[in-house]
C-alpha cells in the first residue's frame, strides 16, 4: 500500500516553522510496514490544497493530512477535501455539542467560528480520539483512505496512535514487520559506543535477525537500535532481548533509557523513586532545563522550580555557587543544580554544579568552536545527566 503525507500551513513555506509531523508520521508508517511514497507541503490556499489532495488520491492508497482543521478562515482543509472530491460538507449538531462541552470543561468562552469544526465531508467518520477542540476525520472514498488530523503535534500523535495506526493495521495482509528496541545513550560518541558493542555487532552480522544500528541524534545522544523482522512483536522481542540485555550490561550508566524515554523523564522517575526534590538556578541555560522538566506531568512532586536570570550578567562560577546556596535555603529543595558558561578564546568552558545539602559536586568541560544555541542545549542535557548519575550513585563513574 502506498501512502502520502500532506502537511499544511503557510508558516511552513515561509520558514517560520519546521515540520515535525511529517517525519514522525512517516516513521510510524514504516514501523507497521506501510511505505510512504510521497510527502507534500502546501500553504493555506484553497485551490492549492484541493489540487494537492486530488493528486494524492490519484497516486496513493492512504493519505494522511495534518493542519487546517481549526476554526479560523485560513483553516481550509475540510473545504479543500470537499472541493477536490466534489463532496458536500455536512454539519453535525452532535459534534458541535461535543465541541461546546470541551470549551465548558476548560472554562473558556467559545466563539461561533469554532462551529466550523463541526463540519466534515459527506460519508466521513470522526476519529474517537479527540484530545483538543478540532476533531480528526476519516474518509473512505473510492477504495482509498483519507485521514485529517490537527497540526498540533500532541493532538495528532494521540489520534495516530489510538485510531489511525490500529485501523491501518486491519487493512494490511499478514506480513513480516520490523520491530525495534532502542537503547538511548549519553556520555560517549557514536564511534565509542560502536566500539564497546563491536563483539555483539560482529555476532549479529552473521545472523538474519536481529540487526544492530547506531544513530547519532545530537543533544539527544546516541541511539543503539536493535531491529528484527518477524510476524509478531513477541517473536521479535524474543530475538532482540538477549542482545539488548548484554548491550545494557556493557554500556552501564552510559545507557540512560529505552525507546521513547528522555533524559528528563529518567531524572523525574529517579527523583520520585528516591523521594527527593530538585531546584534550579538558570542563567546560562536560559530556562531550558526547567522547561524540559515542566513537560513531565508528574513534575510537581519533585520539582521545586527554577530561579531564572538574564545570562548577560556575566557572573563568576563562585557567584553561581552562592546562588545555589540561596536557592536551596529558599526552596528547601534537596538538590539544586546549575550550569555556568564562560567563553575562553574560540571555546566555551562549561561548569556543571550540583549541590545536595552541604555537599557540592562540580564538573568542567570545554566545547570547542562553540555555537551558542547548540552549546546551551548541550549544557542542558549534560546537567540533567549529572543529576541522573548522582541519583544512581554513579557520579564518580562519569567519564
Amino acid at each position: 500500500m502506498k501512502a502520502e503525507i500532506i502537511v499544511s500551513g503557510s508558516e511552513l513555506l515561509l520558514g517560520q516553522s519546521i515540520d515535525t509531523n511529517g517525519p514522525w508520521i512517516a516513521r510510524k508508517l514504516s514501523e507497521i510496514g506501510i511505505d510512504c511514497h510521497f510527502k507534500s507541503t502546501v500553504g493555506d490556499n484553497l485551490n492549492n490544497m484541493a489540487t494537492t489532495i486530488a493528486r494524492a488520491f490519484s497516486r496513493a492508497d492512504i493519505i494522511l493530512c495534518t493542519g487546517g482543521l481549526g476554526p479560523t478562515q485560513d483553516d481550509i482543509t475540510r473545504e479543500a477535501v470537499a472541493s477536490a472530491l466534489d463532496l458536500p460538507l455536512i454539519y453535525d449538531e452532535t459534534l458541535a455539542e461535543v465541541i461546546r462541552e470541551k470549551f465548558r470543561q476548560r472554562n473558556r468562552t467559545m466563539s461561533d467560528n469554532n462551529l466550523r469544526q463541526a463540519y466534515y465531508p459527506e460519508g466521513a467518520d470522526i476519529l474517537e480520539a479527540f484530545p483538543g477542540t478540532a476533531p480528526g476525520i476519516h474518509l473512505q472514498y473510492e477504495g482509498k483512505h483519507l485521514f485529517l488530523m490537527p497540526g498540533v503535534p500532541a493532538e495528532m500523535k494521540v489520534m495516530m496512535e489510538q485510531d489511525v495506526l490500529p485501523y491501518l493495521l486491519t487493512l494490511l495482509p499478514k506480513v513480516e514487520r520490523i520491530y525495534t528496541k532502542t537503547l538511548r545513550c549519553w556520555g560517549k560518541g557514536e564511534s565509542d559506543i560502536s566500539a564497546l558493542l563491536s563483539e555483539i555487532n560482529d555476532e549479529l552480522d552473521d545472523l538474519p535477525n536481529p540487526k544492530l544500528s547506531f544513530l547519532a541524534s545530537g543533544i539527544e545522544g546516541i541511539q543503539v537500535r536493535f531491529s528484527a523482522k518477524t510476524d509478531t512483536e513477541t517473536e521479535a522481542m524474543a530475538l532482540i532481548e538477549p542482545f539488548a540485555i548484554r548491550a545494557k550490561e556493557i554500556l552501564g550508566h552510559l545507557c540512560f533509557g529505552e525507546d521513547q524515554m528522555s533524559m528528563e523523564s529518567v531524572v523525574a522517575q529517579l527523583l520520585n523513586q528516591k523521594q527527593l526534590t530538585l531546584g534550579l538556578y538558570e542563567s546560562f541555560s536560559e530556562g531550558m532545563v526547567s522547561s524540559r522538566l515542566n513537560e513531565k506531568s508528574e513534575q510537581e512532586h519533585y520539582f521545586k522550580g527554577a530561579w531564572i536570570e538574564s545570562r548577560f550578567q556575566d557572573l563568576s562560577v563562585e557567584a553561581y555557587k552562592t546562588k545555589l546556596y540561596y536557592i536551596q535555603s529558599l526552596s528547601h529543595a534537596d538538590l539544586v543544580a546549575t550550569v555556568h558558561g564562560e567563553k575562553v578564546g574560540q571555546n566555551m568552558k562549561l561548569t556543571l554544579l550540583l549541590q545536595h545539602h552541604d555537599r557540592l559536586h562540580e564538573k568542567e568541560m570545554v566545547i570547542p568552536n562553540f555555537n551558542h544555541q547548540a552549546t546551551v542545549s548541550f549544557s542542558v542535557i549534560n546537567l540533567l545527566n549529572m543529576v541522573r548519575l548522582y541519583l544512581l550513585d554513579a557520579l564518580d563513574q562519569q567519564q
